[in-house]
């Protein structure tokens, strides 16, 4: 994505350029033509002045009626066309600026999203669309304006250069008061839409942790956390709000005293006889078209500044480099095996010490491996790095034989099946949610793989069976249901490597029973890092790594390391007398 913002919409200008070429020539005839047609206005005037009552008197007016209403009705149409040209690309427009930036975003590292509130993002990804598109809207108004005024100016040199010199002095005075409050204006919207943005991120946050807002019974205060940013975003509206206020009493001062003295300028022009009457209607006319064009063509500049502050604002969040990329050269990992190698890796999140520290771990192909340790002794980071999430900061992780830097970051995730502690949910029916895990997968197979998960035992006690809608984060499924979906998830995605966090620990224990079997199957043959909470989880591993400070202190099946009598055996015994849950 591109970070500058002119780079940014021309990247869209250039995409639909013969659209934005033709919509180009209809606004400049169009312009053309409304600037002639008050000339053969002007001329039926005069004919009324001057010649009524001749021979040739209602010929001359049918004429110049005739001429001018040929002028307006050609006009009209190419309005309508151009009208036509923005219906059919301007929606395309948002909808590919949308897509793209879209595409960029989930291209971000884990890292983004972490830094980043998810109200914030959606929020700029809906201010950069509109306002692109609305920018290159407002683009061509300024156009229409912009060839009006040249028309303008031309019709008035072809009069008398005098009015082309007063045009260019009441040019550039306009022009440089509306380039100087736009300013003033485009860094004040910039302000308020870092507010309005930030606002709404709270207000995201708050409706996604409803639950924990009534079990805190916290609602004053998450009530005052917003209103600190509703007091933000209120004076940064207010002062745009009065910078506009000034900016339209400049502007009106300016057209009202330009208006009235070329009035007078032009009665001087036709009593020293440099005017006649035709042209002096004819250049009144057209100076007063251009007028309001010109107070309309510097409002719409100032909204121009605006659109583009929220540009440059939305930009400043979302073009900003992933972190982690691929390589060009990339390989794309294909395999039904998976062994893994850490070697002397060395990895920190920013500015912390160093978690891990020349850290390494051979793990077999099909190999059952445990992770153990107390809250922030580093197994979340270990399976991290695995997944690469993060990118460490020396060594290498291989999976066989190939450093994971040096295969696609996609292929990499395709070959990992992940069950959390915590499982994510969309807003999508249970189908959608299981087949998520193979989206090719056919109905017939995800109802098999729910069944080997024992999800379809309570699917089918919902109305509507597969076809329920779960709610934004499955809030009508309980803790373990949930996890019965991310676990027939992964059967139906069957990768090589799968990553268990407690993947039974929402579960009651007949379900739990159940599952165990389910996970035997889905474990055959599979490369398995399982992060335990429950120690007596991990008997079935072939092998516990007991992680302490970014260490592994112990290693071995579960009765080697009770026998070693080391930390493992004092968290097994601590957990088993109750002194200790999910600490661990």
């Amino acid at each position: 994505m591109e970070k500058s913002a002119n780079r940014f919409i021309w990247h869209y200008v250039k995409i639909f350029k013969w659209a934005l070429l033709m919509l180009t020539a209809c606004v400049i005839v169009r312009q053309v033509a409304n600037t002639i047609e008050p000339y053969f206005l002007a001329k039926i005037y005069n004919t009324v002045i001057e010649k009524q009552g001749s021979d040739n008197y209602w010929n001359e007016v049918i004429f110049y009626a005739g001429i001018m209403a040929i002028i307006t009705l050609s006009a009209t149409l190419i309005s309508e066309a151009s009208m036509f040209i923005v219906a059919r690309f301007v929606p395309k427009i948002k909808t590919i600026v949308i897509k793209d930036v879209f595409e960029d975003v989930n291209k971000q590292s884990i890292s983004f999203f972490t830094n980043e509130m998810t109200g914030n993002i959606s929020h700029k990804v809906g201010l950069l669309a509109n306002n692109t598109t609305d920018f290159l809207n407002a683009c061509f108004e300024v156009l229409h304006m912009v060839t009006r005024v040249l028309a303008t100016i031309a019709v008035l040199t072809w009069v008398s250069w005098y009015y082309t010199l007063f045009v260019i002095i009441w040019i550039a005075i306009v022009v440089l008061i509306s380039c100087k409050l736009g300013e003033i204006r485009r860094n004040c919207s910039r302000e308020s839409g870092k507010m309005s943005s930030a606002a709404n991120a709270v207000i995201v946050d708050s409706i996604s942790n409803y639950s924990e807002i009534k079990s805190f019974a916290n609602f004053k205060f998450e009530k005052i956390n917003l209103l600190k940013s509703l007091r933000q975003l209120r004076r940064a509206e207010t002062r745009e709000k009065k910078i506009m206020g000034w900016i339209r009493i400049a502007q009106q001062l300016v057209s009202i005293l330009s208006l009235v003295a070329f009035v007078f300028f032009s009665i001087f022009m036709l009593k020293i006889g440099k005017t006649d009457t035709t042209q002096f209607i004819y250049v009144n006319t057209v100076f007063l078209n251009s007028s309001y064009l010109a107070f309309q063509m510097s409002w719409i500049y100032n909204n121009i500044s605006k659109m583009y502050g929220n540009v440059v604002s939305a930009l400043d969040t979302l073009a900003v480099d992933p972190e982690i990329v691929d390589k060009k050269d990339a390989k794309v990992l294909k395999t039904k095996k998976a062994n893994i190698r850490i070697k002397d890796v060395t990895f920190g999140y920013q500015n912390r010490n160093k978690l891990f520290k020349c850290l390494n771990v051979d793990i077999k192909a099909g190999e059952k491996v445990g992770l153990v340790g107390l809250s922030g002794s580093g197994k979340s980071s270990f399976v991290k790095l695995i997944s690469r999430y993060y990118d460490i900061d020396s060594g290498s992780i291989m999976i066989n034989g190939t450093d994971i830097r040096d295969i696609t970051q996609e292929s990499l995730h395709k070959h990992i099946a992940t069950i959390p502690q915590d499982v994510c949910l969309f807003n999508r029916t249970l189908l959608e949610n299981i087949r998520y895990g193979n989206v090719d997968a056919s109905d017939r197979q995800v109802e098999v793989a729910a069944k080997k998960a024992f999800a379809d035992i309570f699917i089918k006690k919902f109305k509507d069976g597969y076809k329920t809608k779960v709610g934004d984060r499955g809030i009508i499924l309980s803790g373990g249901e949930r996890q019965r979906i991310a676990i027939a998830r992964a059967i139906l995605k069957n990768a090589p490597i799968l990553i268990f966090d407690e993947a039974t620990s929402a579960l009651d224990s007949q379900s739990e029973t159940h599952i165990q079997q389910s996970l035997k199957n889905l474990m055959k043959g599979k490369t398995v890092l399982a992060i335990a909470h429950r120690l007596s989880t991990l008997r079935e591993m072939d092998r516990i790594l007991v992680f302490d400070k970014g260490k592994i202190v112990e290693k071995g099946n579960h009765d080697e390391l009770l026998q070693k009598n080391g930390l493992y055996a004092k968290l097994y015994k601590m957990q088993v007398d109750g002194f200790m849950g999910n600490q661990i």
